[in-house]
């Protein structure tokens, strides 16, 4: 009887480990950029980004300008009442995976409660650090009218592209490669 327990607790730890590994890692900030990754410059009629600090929910501050002397950073302005949002997330999702340690993707949302937030962010798979702004600042300074809107911002910190109501993934996929990574 106690080797059969044994066994049985032996059987469950395996599968909690192997399902813990599965589980994708949230507000995962990227690695070091990978050796090789080459970024192109600005177009020189590119203006700057507004510049943000945006906090995470763990209370760790995110200081863009940072972020973009290092990768170039997009920007996804979503809600959690978003439909539109919660469509282009799963595509928006495989384009993150793509580069996944090359870009920096950040979620910011404006309306949204801290709890709804985290609620979609797990409902909808996402991996990405994703900020509350309940002042509204990165709003004002992205211009977002509506969500959802995708910012591409460079690596020196250029405004690449913005897309007002939210961008496919097989175009966002293109236009990082075709303005920000070689």
């Amino acid at each position: 009887m106690r080797a059969a327990l044994r066994g049985l607790v032996a059987v469950g730890l395996v599968v909690a480990s192997v399902a813990g590994c599965s589980e994708p890692t949230r507000g995962r900030m990227p690695g070091p950029v990978p050796s090789g990754v080459e970024f192109r410059p600005a177009p020189d009629d590119a203006p700057p980004a507004p510049l943000l600090t945006l906090e995470l929910p763990d209370g760790t501050t995110l200081d863009l300008a940072e972020q973009w002397s290092e990768r170039p950073v997009v920007l996804v302005f979503f809600e959690t009442w978003c439909t539109r949002c919660e469509a282009q997330q799963e595509p928006i999702n495989d384009v993150v995976e793509e580069y996944e340690d090359t870009v920096l993707f950040v979620g910011v949302a404006h309306q949204s409660e801290p709890a709804e937030v985290a609620a979609y962010v797990e409902d909808n798979d996402i991996t990405y650090p994703v900020a509350v702004d309940p002042s509204g600042d990165a709003t004002l300074r992205y211009a977002v009218a509506e969500p959802p809107l995708v910012a591409l911002v460079g690596k020196d910190g250029s405004l690449l592209r913005g897309w007002p109501e939210g961008v496919t993934g097989d175009e966002l996929s293109t236009a990082i490669a075709d303005l920000a990574v070689r």
